[in-house]
C-alpha cells in the first residue's frame, strides 16, 4: 500500500502542520514486520526536508520533500540508498535504520558551478561580487601593515631598467605593494612598482618592476627603505629574522652579475651581510639557475627565493617553470625581480608575468618612482578595489551617471573621458582586462579555483547581454550601462558562451533593428574540416572560410609544428564603425573584433562567442617576407559565402550556393594580397545595373578594382607575372634602363595583405582609410570610394606633392606632404574612365565633381595677370572670383594650406595633366607610351627601384647613374637620397623617361624644388622643355582617346590675357569686383 501526502506550497506550513504519520511509504510486507527509523540531517539552515524522520517497516520505501530557501538550490541528498527526482527523495527498500543527509547551495554557487548566469539572481551576483570586494579590502587592510613596520617615508629610484604594473586579474590573491607617486621630472605618478601575493594555500610571493635588495644597497634608495626591504624578506620568511638561531636561507636564480649597472647578486649579498652578519645562507652565483633551481630548493627548503630575468641560455620560462610550480605547491616563498627596459627583453619572466595574469610595461620613459611617499599613503586602500564597488553598486541601485555617456568622443571601450571614467569604465576595464589575460592564456576562468570576482563579472555580463534589446535610446541610461557591460566582459575561452539573442547590426541593417524583436538568424549544420592555410608575408591575417556561430563551441587543432605564431581573429571592425557614442543610439556590440585565443603548434585551441562570424587566423614571426603555413582541424565550424581563389569555378559555385541555402551574415573574399570582408547586405546590395549576377560582381572586385588598381601603381598581381599585366610600353622603357629590376616580383609586390572592410559604419566618415580600410556602403568595384581608399594605401611619399617655403627648397626636410587626399585619386580617376571607355565600351563623355581643371587654370592666371583685391594686395582666385587662400601667389595659395582635402581640385590636377602631357610621348627607348595614364605606372616601378638601391652608399653610387641621379650623393646638405621629397623625385624622374626637361609643369602648378633637381631635369632634356600650359578640361573626364583631340592652351606668366576657352572667362575679369 502507498499513502499519499497532501504538501502545501510553504516550507514554513509544513514545518508547522507537518507530522510523522502524514509520510509517503511503498510496501509489500505485512503489517507486523520489523520497523526502522530515518533521521534526516540539515548541513545548514538554506532549506528543509519534510518529514524530518520516518519510522518505516521492513522492506518499505519512503519519500522526503526538499525545498530549498530562496537563492538556494539543492546541492547533495545522500543515504538510506535513496534516488532524488526533482525535490522529492525516495529511499530505496529499507533494512535497516539509516541517515539522510541534504545540503544546499546557493544560486550564486551553483551558477559559478554550471557557467550559468541563469541559475542566480542579478542581485545574489551583485552582492556577492560587492562582499568579494570587501574581503580583498579586509586582506589587504590585515596584510600591508607588516611591510611599512618603522617606516615612515620611502624613496626608492627603480632607475629607468624596470617595469610597471598597470593590470593584474586575480585580485583575490594579489595587491599593490609600492605605488609610485612621481615621475623623473618630479610631475605626480600613480604606478605600480611591486605586487604582493598570497595564494589560497598560504602560498607568498612578490613581483616586482626592479630588484629590492639590490637597488636598496646601490643608494638609489632613502633610509627607510633598508627597514622595507628588511620587511619585505621577513614576510616572505614568515619570521623574524634578527636573534633567531635559524639562519636564514635564500637561494638566488637567474640574478644578474654584470658591470657595471647590473651587479645585483654581490649587492645582495652585500645587503644580507649587512642586515644579517652570520645569520643568512646564499647560493653561489648561476649555482641554482634552469634545473638546477629546483634541486636547490629541494635540498635546501629555503625561506625564500629571489629570481631575476638573466636568461644567458635563452631557454625562457621554460627553464623555472617546474621550480616556480614546486614552490607554490609547498609554500616556499619567492620575489621575482625585472632589471631591463622593457618586459620583452627578459623573456623569462615576461612569460610568467603572461602565466600569473599581471600586465607589465615599461618604465623607461616615465622613471616613475617613490620619492618621500608617506606610510599612510602607502597602506590606503587601492583606488581600483573602490571603482569597482561603485560600480557594483550602481548596478544594484540603477543609480548611473547619464552625463557621462555624453562625454566620450569615440567608441566607448576607448573612451577616456574623467567622468567617464569614474562612472565606468576603471573598473570595467579591470574585468575586461581580466578576461583578455586568461583568453590569452586558453584559460576558461570556470575552469580555475581562482578568479572569483571576474567570473562573478562574466555571469553578470551573460545575464546583461541575454537582455539586450536593439536599439537602445541614450535616454534609457540603465539599459545602455548594462549593455555596456555586457560588451565589455566577453572571456571567448569559455566553450560555453551563451548566444546573444539580439545582434542588432551586426547581422542586418540598423533601418530594420525593432524593439522586441530579436535580429537573429537560422543557423546551418555544422562541420568538421582539414586546412591548410596560409599567407605569403609574416604578421598577417587571412580569411578561413570557417564562421562561428553564436554560442557555438569551436576547437581548432594545430597539425604543424611550426616555429611561428597562430591566433584566433574573430571578425573585423574597427572600433568606431560602431557609432554609438556619435548617434547616442545603440544599435549592436561595442566591440566585436577580438584576437585573444593562440593555437600552439601541436596543440589545440576551443572557444565561443557570443556574437558569432568569420574566423580568421593571424600569423606571427619575426622578419620579413617568409610565407607562413599552418594546417589546421576544425569542429564545430560552419561554412559561410568564402571565395579563396577567385579563378576556382567550384568555389564560385558553392560561394553562390551558400548565399542562396544560408542566412549567414558575413561574406569573404580572398587573394594573396587583398580581402574584401564584407557584411553580407554590403555585397548582395551590389548586385543589379552594373553587375547582374554574383558571378558577375565577383568578376568586377577582382578586375575593374584589384587589378585596375595594382595594375596602375606597377604590383603583380595574383595569376599572372609583370610582364603580363603591365602595359608593354612601361615595361619596355623601364628594362631600358633598369633591367630585369623592372619586373621583380620579390620587389614590385605589396608584401602585406591589404584587408577592407565593409559594414554598417566606417571607422571615419563613409570610408576611412588603413589597413583594413573600411566603407558604410556596398562594395562597388568602379565607384571612387572603394578606389580612393585603396589608393589611400598605394601613395608613397616620392610620388606626393608637397610644399616647402621658398628660400628652404635645397632642404629636404622642409618639405611638406600635400598629397593626402589627392594622389591616392588617380586610381577612382583611372578605374571609372575605364570602366567608361574601355570595359563599357562608351563614347559619351563622362564627368566626375572631385576636381574642375579650371581652377588651376584660374589659379595660373591670377598671378600671370597680377590680379589684386581692393587693398592693392596680390591673391590668387578661382572661377567666380573667389579667393582661394591666403597668400600673394600661387606658389603659396594652392600649396601652404596643410588641411585636410583643401585645394584638392588643382592639387589633383597636377596629376592628370601630368598624364594628359605624357600621353603619346615617345619615350627614352624609342617606344611610344600608348596611355598617359601609364606614366603612374613608370613613376611606381621607378621609386620602388630608387628606394632599392637607396639603402646604402655603396648600391647608391653604383646604381646612381642609370637610375637617372647622377648629380646627387648619397648624403648631401639636402639630406640623404632616401628621404628625397616627391616634387624632386617626380621632376628627375618624368625627364629622364621622356627625355624632356618637366619643370614648366611643376612651375605651372607652383610646385618648388631643389636646384640640384632642376639641373638633372635640364640635363636629361637636352635642350628640350615641356612647353608651359594646359589641356582644356573642366569636371569632364579626357576621351578614349586621351588629349589627343583635346584642346590644349599654352600659358606664360608674361601674358595676362590668356582667356578660358569654355567660356572666354579669366581672373583679371575679377578685378572691378574685388
Amino acid at each position: 500500500m502507498k499513502r499519499l501526502i497532501v504538501l502545501v506550497a510553504s516550507s514554513f506550513v509544513l514545518w508547522g502542520c507537518g507530522d510523522n504519520n502524514e509520510i509517503g511509504v511503498n510496501t509489500n510486507k505485512p503489517e507486523n514486520a520489523q520497523t526502522y527509523r530515518v533521521n534526516t540531517v540539515l548541513a545548514s539552515s538554506n532549506g528543509v526536508i519534510f518529514p524530518s524522520e520516518a519510522m518505516v517497516k521492513h522492506g518499505e520505501t519512503v519519500e522526503f520533500r526538499i525545498t530549498p530557501n530562496p537563492a538556494f538550490y539543492i546541492d547533495k541528498v545522500e543515504g538510506c540508498g535513496g534516488t532524488l527526482n526533482g525535490h522529492t527523495y525516495t529511499t530505496g527498500v529499507l533494512t535497516e535504520d539509516c541517515t539522510i543527509s541534504v545540503s544546499f547551495i546557493s544560486d550564486v554557487e551553483q551558477a559559478l558551478a554550471h557557467a550559468d548566469h541563469a541559475l542566480a539572481a542579478e542581485s545574489s551576483l551583485l552582492k556577492t561580487a560587492y562582499a568579494t570586494i570587501e574581503n580583498i579590502k579586509t586582506s589587504r587592510r590585515t596584510e600591508l601593515p607588516a611591510f611599512f613596520k618603522g617606516v615612515n617615508t620611502l624613496t626608492w629610484d627603480p632607475t629607468h631598467d624596470s617595469i610597471h604594473f598597470p593590470q593584474f586579474a586575480n585580485i583575490e590573491n594579489t595587491d599593490v605593494l609600492l605605488r609610485a607617486n612621481t615621475d623623473h621630472s618630479g610631475n605626480p605618478a600613480d604606478k605600480v612598482l611591486a605586487l604582493y601575493r598570497i595564494g589560497k594555500n598560504g602560498h607568498r610571493s612578490i613581483v616586482s618592476g626592479a630588484n629590492i635588495l639590490a637597488l636598496t644597497e646601490s643608494g638609489t634608495a632613502g633610509s627607510d627603505f633598508n627597514q622595507f626591504a628588511k620587511n619585505v624578506v621577513e614576510w616572505l620568511a614568515g619570521r623574524k629574522i634578527e636573534g633567531s638561531k635559524t639562519p636564514l636561507s635564500v637561494v638566488t636564480s637567474h640574478i644578474p652579475n654584470s658591470y657595471p649597472y647590473f651587479e645585483h647578486y654581490p649587492k645582495i649579498k652585500a645587503w644580507l651581510e649587512k642586515n644579517y652578519p652570520g645569520q643568512y645562507v646564499l647560493n653561489e652565483h648561476k649555482a641554482c639557475d634552469y634545473s638546477n633551481l629546483l634541486s636547490c630548493i629541494q635540498t635546501q627548503s629555503p625561506d625564500l627565493v629571489l629570481i631575476g630575468g638573466d636568461d644567458y641560455q635563452k631557454k625562457g620560462y621554460a627553464g623555472i617553470r617546474d621550480a616556480i610550480q614546486y614552490m607554490e605547491q609547498h609554500n616556499i616563498p619567492y620575489m621575482t625581480s625585472h632589471n631591463a627596459k622593457f618586459p620583452s627583453d627578459q623573456p623569462m619572466l615576461e612569460a610568467f608575468y603572461q602565466e600569473q595574469m599581471i600586465f607589465g610595461d615599461t618604465n623607461y620613459w616615465g622613471k616613475y618612482r617613490l620619492n618621500n611617499a608617506t606610510r599612510d599613503v602607502l597602506i590606503t586602500e587601492t583606488p581600483l578595489y573602490n571603482s569597482i564597488s561603485q560600480l557594483l553598486e550602481a548596478f544594484e541601485q540603477e543609480h548611473f551617471d547619464a552625463e557621462a555617456l555624453k562625454t566620450c568622443g569615440s567608441n566607448f571601450i576607448t573612451c577616456n573621458s574623467d567622468l567617464f571614467n569614474n562612472a565606468f569604465k576603471t573598473a570595467a576595464d579591470w574585468f575586461r582586462w581580466a578576461a583578455q589575460a586568461a583568453d590569452q592564456q586558453n584559460l576558461d576562468p570556470f575552469k580555475t579555483d581562482n578568479h572569483l570576482l571576474l567570473k562573478l563579472g562574466l555571469l553578470l555580463a551573460d545575464k546583461y547581454r541575454a537582455a539586450i534589446d536593439y536599439p537602445i535610446d541614450i535616454k534609457d541610461v540603465a539599459e545602455w550601462y548594462r549593455a555596456m557591460f555586457a560588451d565589455w566582459v566577453i572571456s571567448y575561452s569559455r566553450a560555453d558562451n551563451r548566444a546573444q539573442p539580439d545582434l542588432g547590426e551586426f547581422i542586418t541593417d540598423r533601418s530594420n533593428l525593432k524593439k522586441g524583436i530579436n535580429a537573429h538568424y537560422r543557423y546551418p549544420e555544422t562541420v568538421t574540416e582539414r586546412k591548410t592555410i596560409s599567407v605569403m608575408y609574416p604578421n598577417q591575417w587571412t580569411t578561413t572560410g570557417w564562421y562561428a556561430l553564436p554560442g557555438q563551441t569551436i576547437t581548432l587543432k594545430r597539425l604543424d609544428n611550426g616555429n611561428h605564431k597562430v591566433k584566433v581573429k574573430l571578425n573585423y571592425h574597427r572600433y568606431n564603425t560602431n557609432r554609438a557614442y556619435e548617434q547616442h543610439v545603440y544599435r549592436g556590440p561595442l566591440e566585436m573584433l577580438s584576437e585573444r585565443i593562440s593555437i600552439p603548434a601541436g596543440g589545440s585551441a576551443t572557444f565561443s562567442t557570443p556574437y558569432g562570424g568569420p574566423i580568421y587566423l593571424s600569423f606571427y614571426k619575426n622578419g620579413a617576407g617568409e610565407a607562413l603555413t599552418t594546417e589546421i582541424e576544425a569542429s564545430g565550424v560552419a561554412k559561410h559565402p568564402t571565395i579563396m581563389d577567385f579563378s576556382d569555378e567550384k568555389q564560385r559555385v558553392e560561394f553562390e550556393q551558400r548565399l542562396l541555402e544560408t542566412e549567414l551574415p558575413h561574406v569573404d573574399l580572398r587573394t594573396d594580397s587583398a580581402e574584401q570582408h564584407l557584411r553580407r547586405d554590403r555585397f548582395e546590395g551590389a548586385i543589379g545595373k552594373e553587375y547582374a549576377s554574383t558571378s558577375a560582381l565577383l568578376t568586377g572586385i577582382r578586375e575593374d578594382h584589384l587589378e585596375t588598381v595594382y595594375n596602375l601603381a606597377g604590383f603583380k598581381v595574383q595569376g599572372k607575372t609583370l610582364d603580363e599585366s603591365l602595359s608593354p610600353q612601361v615595361v619596355a622603357a623601364c628594362k631600358s634602363v633598369m633591367g630585369e629590376d623592372c619586373v621583380d616580383e620579390s620587389l614590385h609586390i605589396r608584401a602585406i595583405i591589404q584587408h577592407a572592410n565593409y559594414d554598417q559604419n566606417a571607422h571615419c566618415g563613409v570610408g576611412c582609410s588603413g589597413n583594413p580600410w573600411d566603407s558604410s556602403d556596398r562594395i562597388s568595384p568602379t565607384g571612387w570610394l572603394d578606389n580612393h581608399e585603396l589608393g589611400h594605401n598605394l601613395q608613397t611619399g616620392k610620388l606626393n606633392v608637397h610644399y616647402v617655403p621658398a628660400g628652404s627648397e635645397n632642404t629636404w626636410s622642409a618639405y611638406q606632404n600635400r598629397a593626402g587626399e589627392n594622389s591616392n585619386n588617380i586610381f577612382p580617376y583611372v578605374s571609372l574612365w575605364r570602366k567608361h571607355y574601355i570595359r563599357d565600351g562608351q563614347v559619351t563623355k563622362i564627368e566626375d565633381g572631385h576636381m574642375n581643371h579650371k581652377d588651376l587654370f584660374f589659379a595660373f592666371m591670377s598671378d600671370a595677370a597680377q590680379v589684386k583685391d581692393k587693398s592693392g594686395k596680390r591673391v590668387v582666385l578661382y572661377p567666380g572670383c573667389k579667393v582661394a587662400d591666403a597668400g600673394e601667389s600661387r606658389y603659396e595659395a594652392l600649396w601652404a594650406n596643410g588641411g585636410y582635402a583643401v585645394h584638392n581640385s588643382p592639387r589633383m590636377a597636377f596629376y592628370i595633366q601630368m598624364a594628359l602631357r605624357a600621353h603619346g610621348m615617345t619615350l627614352r627607348d624609342g617606344t611610344t607610351l600608348k596611355n598617359g595614364f601609364d606614366i603612374f605606372t613608370t613613376l611606381y616601378l621607378h621609386q620602388r627601384i630608387f628606394d632599392k638601391y637607396a639603402g646604402n652608399e655603396a648600391m647608391w653610387n653604383e646604381n646612381r647613374d642609370r637610375l637617372g641621379f647622377s648629380k646627387f650623393d648619397y648624403k648631401s646638405t639636402s639630406g640623404e637620397v632616401k628621404h628625397m621629397p616627391g616634387n624632386d623625385f617626380m621632376l628627375v624622374t618624368l625627364s629622364y623617361y621622356t627625355g624632356v626637361d618637366w619643370t614648366p609643369h611643376f612651375d605651372l602648378l607652383g610646385l618648388r624644388y631643389s636646384d640640384l633637381a632642376k639641373q638633372q631635369a635640364a640635363e636629361h632634356g637636352n635642350g628640350k622643355t615641356l612647353p608651359m600650359g594646359m589641356y582644356v578640361l573642366e569636371k569632364d573626364l579626357p576621351p578614349r582617346t586621351m588629349s589627343k583631340g583635346l584642346e590644349f592652351i599654352k600659358l606664360s606668366l608674361k601674358d595676362g590675357t590668356t582667356k578660358w576657352p569654355r567660356d572666354n572667362s579669366t581672373p583679371a575679369d575679377c578685378n572691378p569686383a574685388l
